[in-house]
């Protein structure tokens, strides 16, 4: 809600058929919505109980207009009552050498929080254990594993403030030539594809809701 506010969204057309998720047994377990909003692709929110009262899965991603150099944010987790793990990260979707000099500037202040949280005790941080999301993560990635359920409000509230720092990087959003809108909407969509194509835990969702209901859900969440 807050996300939404703050950007002054509104709801996408044509996604009804999302907005309360079923799995193949019928059963209500969650839900995918999208909203629009100036200068913004979408945004997008997703939570499914994948299994039922013991574990949810979460994604909440802004992601900017593709001719914008801006990143996205992206809050995202497995909430179960033993040992939870949540993750954000503002990802760039650009090739991070030839950008350094603006990684650097644009991220300084986010860059900063990180350091600072890496001497926090109450979480132990961890690098994600899958190579693909490893090669697509910002350097101020931000994943906890084995999370007891007490301290998921703690870390929404980093989460809260990476988004503070994103919607600074987005107001300051430099316009890009067709080059490069080109080259960020053809590395999303790649980064999209990858993640789907990789994901060890996919199938566990297609059992739930089945490929062509996934797909859907996918197409909403994630493109």
């Amino acid at each position: 809600a807050r996300v939404v506010a703050a950007l002054g969204a509104t709801p996408a057309a044509g996604f009804d058929d999302l907005a309360e998720l079923r799995n193949l047994k019928g059963e209500r377990t969650g839900y995918t919505r999208v909203w629009h909003g100036d200068r913004l692709q979408k945004i997008s929110s997703m939570s499914i109980d994948i299994k039922p009262g013991m574990a949810r899965y979460l994604n909440l991603q802004v992601t900017p207009a593709d001719n914008l150099r801006a990143p996205r944010f992206v809050f995202e987790g497995l909430v179960m009552g033993h040992a939870s793990q949540l993750s954000v990260d503002l990802y760039p979707d650009m090739d991070m050498v030839t950008h350094l000099d603006w990684l650097r500037t644009r991220y300084a202040d986010v860059t900063a929080y990180y350091d600072s949280l890496r001497k926090n005790e109450t979480f132990t941080f961890n690098i994600s254990r899958l190579l693909h999301m490893r090669v697509f993560c910002s350097p101020v990635f931000l994943l906890s594993s084995g999370m007891s359920i007490d301290t998921v409000p703690a870390f929404e509230e980093i989460a809260g403030r990476y988004f503070d720092y994103w919607l600074k990087m987005f107001a300051q959003a430099e316009q890009c030539d067709a080059a490069e809108t080109a080259a960020r909407s053809a590395r999303r969509k790649l980064i999209s594809d990858m993640i789907i194509a990789l994901d060890p835990d996919r199938k566990m969702v297609t059992g739930v809701y089945g490929e062509e209901y996934t797909q859907r859900i996918e197409a909403a969440a994630m493109y």
